[in-house]
């Protein structure tokens, strides 16, 4: 085998499948011992000898004219590959999960702020309430205008204290959720 290695390195990519076909079984058998899917270790030795064979000719002098024992040096590979693949996996489901956690505490915060949005807005005189209501509801100021029966400088007009009002009390809000935290 390490005469077909040779005449791999030399340029000759014909050699690569005299060293493929008795190592490539091990090499999936090692990659499955550490990523137990078929599959994925058929992948990853597959991907070694395709590395192998785009590897250009000064590259494969300086970097594997040297080696004795073929077999242990991509066994070798094989299995930092399969380790590699298993930290990917790892970090990845480590971020998903991560991103996971923080969605659902801004989707409970932003729940939350909501219920103070509701709490401030009851707390609002029945005009001003019924006014942010379809405001929050999405109507524009000529709507409003219209149900309402005012102009829509008015209800701009309206609005503008409604939103210091609000701000008003959700600040006080804050302030009596901290009290009531400590």
């Amino acid at each position: 085998m390490s005469e077909y290695w040779e005449e791999y390195i030399n340029g000759n990519n014909q050699a690569l499948t005299k060293v493929y076909e008795p190592l490539f079984q091990p090499l999936v058998f090692i990659a499955l011992k550490y990523v137990h899917d078929l599959d994925l270790a058929q992948d990853i030795t597959s991907e070694l000898f395709t590395k192998l064979l785009e590897t250009d000719l000064p590259q494969r002098k300086e970097k594997w004219s040297e080696i004795n024992d073929i077999k242990a040096f991509l066994t070798t590979i094989v299995k930092c590959r399969a380790l590699d693949h298993l930290k990917i996996q790892k970090n990845r489901n480590r971020i998903l999960s991560e991103n996971q956690i923080l969605s659902e505490e801004y989707t409970d915060n932003k729940e939350q702020e909501f219920d103070h949005l509701k709490t401030c807005v009851s707390a609002l005189p029945k005009e001003e309430q019924e006014l942010v209501s379809l405001h929050l509801s999405g109507y524009k100021n000529h709507e409003i205008a219209e149900t309402l029966n005012y102009s829509e400088k008015t209800i701009r007009n309206k609005l503008s204290t409604s939103r210091k009002n609000l701000i008003y009390l959700w600040k006080n809000l804050i302030l009596v959720l901290l009290w009531n935290l400590l």
